[in-house]
């Protein structure tokens, strides 16, 4: 098997690549381009992203997200005669980025139609593409005799359905994109057990203050307790102390409690006596009243008769 070099490529590509520039070959290697149908798969975190396919118009551009996988359509269609083999890859700045190729690598003897690739961004960034855009190169190489059971079937002139519905709708994750996910995940843990060991510090200081303030009753309770029965004996100890007292006081006063029992039972007829005085008082008043009424009125006659008085006194 010799590959073919770029002066064969020239000389026999013309009937097998359409359509054909002479211009996109070079190191012994054909270059295609990107056609206007794509597939690319739905991207969870861009809300305006869809698991379906889509027309491009002339050069429109188109994002591959990191993670995510793609279909490509070539612009060219080609052949491989049955004598020979093709071989296919990205260019390598691509590659670099991390968009890969897995769809395959070699096209079968007897291929008639557009390349449909296969590929993913395993790279952390997305990768921006367009229509038109020469990415894609092919090898032609010659087996060494021409080979008797060829492809038969023709090959693609659009992206197949039954090919994208054995891609998963649901989200694909990068390696970037998992690890984002892991960071992310590891910070939301983070923060969690922060708030955690927060909360529990909260709490064991709130129980902590709470058995504080237990002692801190208990101990008033007891320091009131004892005041109370400190209080209450030296109060029964003024009381007997009273009580004694009293009893002693009466006991040395007894000689005088007898005068005063005496003096009680005379109170009565001293009562009476007083209250005759009273009463003789009052006469004297009355009389003393009197008397000054009738020498007023003696005054008024010696006034009025003064003639009749100094008679009498002759």
């Amino acid at each position: 098997m010799a590959f073919w070099s770029s002066q064969t490529l020239k000389a026999k590509l013309p009937t097998l690549i359409t359509p054909y520039d002479p211009d996109k070959i070079e190191q012994a290697s054909y270059t295609l381009r990107i056609g206007r149908e794509i597939f690319i798969t739905k991207d969870h975190r861009n809300s305006n992203s869809q698991h379906t396919k889509k027309i491009l118009s002339i050069d429109e551009a188109f994002v591959i997200p990191p993670g995510q996988f793609a279909f490509l359509l070539t612009e060219e269609s080609v052949k491989i005669p049955d004598n020979a083999i093709a071989f296919i890859s990205m260019k390598a700045r691509l590659k670099y980025k991390g968009l890969v190729n897995i769809s395959g690598f070699h096209v079968d003897p007897g291929f008639s139609g557009k390349l449909l690739y296969s590929v993913y961004n395993a790279g952390p960034t997305p990768i921006n593409l367009q229509h038109n855009l020469p990415i894609f190169l092919i090898w032609y190489a010659s087996l060494d005799e021409t080979d008797l059971q060829p492809r038969t079937s023709q090959g693609f002139s659009d992206i197949p359905i039954d090919v994208i519905n054995q891609v998963s709708a649901d989200e694909i994750y990068s390696l970037q994109a998992l690890s984002s996910e892991f960071r992310e995940l590891n910070f939301n843990i983070s923060q969690k057990i922060t708030q955690l060991e927060h909360n529990t510090c909260e709490q064991l200081d709130k129980i902590n203050r709470t058995n504080n303030e237990a002692r801190r009753w208990v101990d008033w309770t007891k320091y009131g307790v004892t005041t109370i029965i400190s209080l209450l004996f030296v109060f029964l100890l003024y009381i007997s102390s009273s009580v004694i007292s009293v009893g002693k006081f009466i006991f040395e006063q007894k000689e005088d409690l007898k005068y005063v029992i005496e003096y009680a039972k005379h109170f009565d007829d001293y009562k009476d006596t007083s209250i005759s005085l009273e009463k003789q008082k009052k006469d004297l008043e009355l009389l003393s009243e009197k008397q000054s009424s009738i020498e007023a009125e003696l005054n008024t006659l010696k006034k009025n008769h003064p003639r009749l008085f100094n008679r009498n006194r002759d």
